[in-house]
């Protein structure tokens, strides 16, 4: 690991949520190695469904609470910096669906924020398959229990 590529400032905005910094540290450090960053900084905070919402409302006109939100600040020459925003109530919600504890839940949406930061995207089926496959192979990669069943119970969960 090579963790001094990475700047995370890891905040969480809610009671109750088991706090998870080194499994997003790792998280980050495996994004960074599979896309040759050599530097990676972002914010990511850990918020409640109204603040999600306002959100995702505010900045995407998207009136509805999500699972996560990224913002690419910085995206060249190996440099990447941005802010993620994860739903530990949408986490909270849905985990008993996908198969696993909430907090693995939540560091799927972390995954999934750190992969648009280093620039895959899923608007797509094709890139939306891309982006499965590399949330899978991170949350292998950290030893989550049941990501090895991720790709399949995809479809199972209403994100």
């Amino acid at each position: 690991m090579q963790r001094e590529r990475l700047e995370l400032d890891i905040k969480y905005h809610v009671d109750g949520c088991v706090e998870d910094h080194e499994r997003i540290m790792a998280a980050a450090d495996w994004v960074a190695e599979q896309f040759h960053l050599q530097r990676l900084v972002a914010s990511v905070s850990i918020v409640d469904d109204p603040t999600i919402h306002r959100l995702n409302r505010e900045y995407l006109a998207h009136d509805w609470p999500t699972d996560v939100i990224s913002f690419v600040f910085e995206n060249e020459a190996g440099s990447v910096e941005g802010e993620i925003i994860a739903s530990a109530d949408t986490a909270n919600k849905l985990h008993q669906a996908a198969g696993w504890r909430p907090q693995d839940e939540l560091l799927l949406y972390v995954v999934h924020g750190l992969l648009h930061l280093a620039g895959l995207d899923d608007l797509t089926p094709a890139d939306q398959q891309d982006m499965r496959r590399f949330e899978q192979s991170c949350m292998l990669a950290l030893e989550v229990p049941g990501a090895d069943e991720h790709l399949q119970r995809w479809d199972d969960v209403s994100y």
